[in-house]
């Protein structure tokens, strides 16, 4: 799935992909983190920055900061939203009693010159937003430039052993038992599933309840 947004400049860039900036949550709140070691942490207030795909945490001290050594967390379990972490944090967004489905945003900006009679020069190089997440709030984000938000979501399927693929109609398939292929090869084929498209992927899901 991906989507293009063009921010003019001067406009703020973090509120023109959501209301919560390039956050995930419009607020920072507990959650409870489970390690692979079996430990488990409840006691901070965490967010997950879409920006740089880090899991962040406010600190004794009141500051932000990511969650050190990530490849070490299972999951994080919000109130109704789950991540788990494989080579980056994945948001569950639907499951059965076999399957999961995870997806991941990847964010790249490009940006454009105002050139003369200010019109706008397209720049040729995309620079990865990650850049501005270190120096800038990710609820507001100015710039003085014309910008292009470019995102890209990766859609996942994850069985109960963890084992994480992409989400397509073979993959699908190979992670089903004989009673749900069949159920599921009926549907896709009578409903034209895209597998790029959330609202197909979500009825799929249930499909399959």
């Amino acid at each position: 799935t991906h989507r293009s947004t063009r921010v003019d400049a001067g406009e703020d860039i973090a509120q023109a992909y959501s209301r919560n900036g390039f956050y995930r949550f419009p607020v920072f709140s507990k959650a409870t983190l489970f390690l692979k070691t079996g430990k488990v942490q409840g006691d901070q207030l965490f967010n997950y920055n879409v920006l740089s795909g880090a899991m962040q945490f406010i600190n004794q001290a009141g500051d932000t900061v990511d969650v050190a050594n990530a490849a070490l967390i299972d999951s994080i379990v919000f109130e109704k939203t789950l991540f788990c972490y494989n080579n980056g944090f994945l948001e569950m967004v639907a499951s059965t009693d076999s399957i999961r489905l995870f997806k991941k945003n990847v964010i790249k900006i490009g940006f454009e010159n105002i050139g003369g009679y200010g019109t706008a020069s397209p720049t040729s190089a995309i620079t990865n937003i990650n850049s501005y997440s270190t120096t800038s709030n990710v609820y507001n984000l100015r710039l003085n430039q014309n910008a292009i938000i470019d995102e890209t979501i990766y859609w996942s399927w994850m069985d109960y052993r963890n084992n994480l693929v992409k989400a397509t109609k073979s993959t699908l398939l190979s992670l089903l038992s004989p009673a749900q292929r069949a159920r599921a090869e009926t549907y896709i084929k009578k409903e034209k599933i895209n597998f790029e498209r959330e609202k197909d992927l979500l009825e799929l899901m249930t499909v399959l309840q």
